[in-house]
């Protein structure tokens, strides 16, 4: 059989409190005891002390009989004089033991004592060196304080017995008080779901001590409502992004089927609906490369880059495209950068592409570096068609086009372009952002703490 052993908080903390309680009544008991029996023995001792003085006065001669103590039996004091190891007189017939008279002789304390039981009694003496050879021994009957040691030490059990059951309750209550804010977690977290990722913890009402973790519970319910967001709206954005397209292919190769054609007609059908195909099938590439560039799982193999070299190439094969319409671009700086080069190429493609897109005739795009020891600088500028200042913040969104007039058409992409290079740039720690204003457009990647 196996047995659940999952620990238990709550149960921790009551065994831990209940510990505590139990280290600390019985430090409390021993102190009270100790505390007691001193007062008891120092009580005795001088009570004793002074009976020695009284002895001492009278006799200073050392000699002693039984008349001399008639009256220390009257005060219920026990007397023996101890000559070498030998008892030489008793004012009782209390035997003072052996050992009792060793201890006494050979150690060289002020307050030596020695105690012990006879019959139902017990008893406390003191020795005194009261000659060259002879040692007095005083004793006194302590049955008094035995007693009171036996019902101090019942009523310290039972106090520590109630003491440990009121903190055994008082501990399961705060515990369970204590515990309370984390059943909030509870509530809140169960009612998590896939159609309900709005839900937040609200940190007003939780302690200062789970205030940070239910703000690191947020973040992460922020970041899964963002990540299903995301893949909802993707989900949306290429359901629409081909369902047009496809429409319109179903629509031209039916119309072409339904009479009967010149072959030059059927040539053009599927000539435009291969060049529709390849169409999807870049949008289909693109997608994977960005879904594989947020996920980390694209292959780097990177490089320190001359990026004058890497950039000078590009334009090189850019400026073709641009002559059609006399658009040149120019490049200033120079820099390094240690980075895969193949998705270097791309992203700074992607803005070269964007640039001339939308570049105005016969006008001039400008490539910038700047680099210093910590920074990394790259703009890519033109002049255009302004892009309007509520679409700058989606520009970087999968398939999202600032004028939504040439969607669909030839002269335009899928709308992931800018997506993948942000994508890549966020991949080596960058950022890159957009401005546009009075025709003038700029596109800037940042690089920070270089080393």
């Amino acid at each position: 059989m196996i047995f659940n052993r999952k620990s238990s908080m709550r149960k921790h903390l009551i065994l831990m409190f209940i510990g505590t309680s139990i280290v600390l009544h019985v430090i409390v008991g021993a102190i009270i005891q100790y505390t007691v029996q001193t007062h008891f023995y120092d009580q005795d001792y001088q009570h004793i002390t002074e009976k020695f003085a009284a002895i001492e006065q009278p006799y200073p001669d050392s000699d002693i009989s039984a008349e001399d103590v008639k009256g220390f039996e009257l005060s219920a004091l026990k007397v023996w004089v101890i000559e070498g190891e030998a008892v030489s007189f008793q004012n009782a017939e209390i035997i003072l033991p052996k050992e009792a008279i060793h201890f006494l002789l050979t150690t060289q304390n002020t307050k030596q004592s020695w105690e012990w039981q006879q019959g139902n009694n017990w008893y406390l003496a003191f020795s005194f060196a009261w000659d060259i050879d002879k040692t007095l021994v005083v004793g006194i009957n302590i049955n008094h304080h035995i007693d009171f040691f036996k019902v101090i030490n019942l009523v310290i059990f039972w106090s520590i017995l109630a003491a440990l059951l009121l903190t055994g309750l008082y501990s399961i209550f705060i515990v369970n008080r204590g515990l309370r804010p984390l059943k909030k977690f509870e509530y809140y977290l169960a009612k998590v779901s896939p159609g309900r990722l709005d839900i937040r913890i609200p940190t007003k009402e939780l302690p200062a001590e789970l205030e940070a973790l239910s703000n690191v519970q947020n973040a992460m319910l922020d970041r899964l409502d963002h990540g299903f967001q995301r893949l909802s709206d993707f989900s949306s954005d290429i359901a629409h992004e081909l369902r047009t397209p496809l429409s319109n292919m179903t629509t031209q190769t039916e119309v072409i089927l339904s009479n009967n054609r010149e072959l030059e007609e059927y040539q053009d059908a599927l000539g435009s609906n291969l060049e529709e195909l390849e169409r999807f099938s870049k949008t289909i590439n693109d997608t994977l490369y960005l879904a594989k560039s947020e996920n980390s799982l694209l292959y780097q193999n990177n490089k320190q880059l001359n990026l004058t070299e890497q950039i000078s190439r590009l334009i090189e094969y850019h400026e073709i495209a641009g002559e059609e319409n006399g658009v040149s671009i120019e490049l200033e700086g120079q820099g390094e950068f240690f980075c895969d080069e193949s998705m270097f190429q791309r992203a700074i493609n992607n803005l070269l592409s964007n640039a001339i897109r939308h570049a105005s005739d016969n006008s001039i795009i400008k490539v910038i570096i700047e680099q210093s020891d910590t920074k990394l600088l790259i703009g890519v500028t033109n002049h255009g068609d302004t892009i309007p200042e509520g679409s700058l913040p989606f520009i970087f969104d999968r398939f999202y086009r600032a004028d939504k007039s040439r969607e669909h058409t030839h002269s335009v992409g899928a709308g992931l372009g800018l997506a993948i290079t942000q994508s890549i740039i966020e991949a080596y720690g960058g950022t890159i952002s957009a401005k546009s204003s009075d025709g003038f457009t700029e596109f800037w990647i940042n690089f920070q703490n270089l080393h």
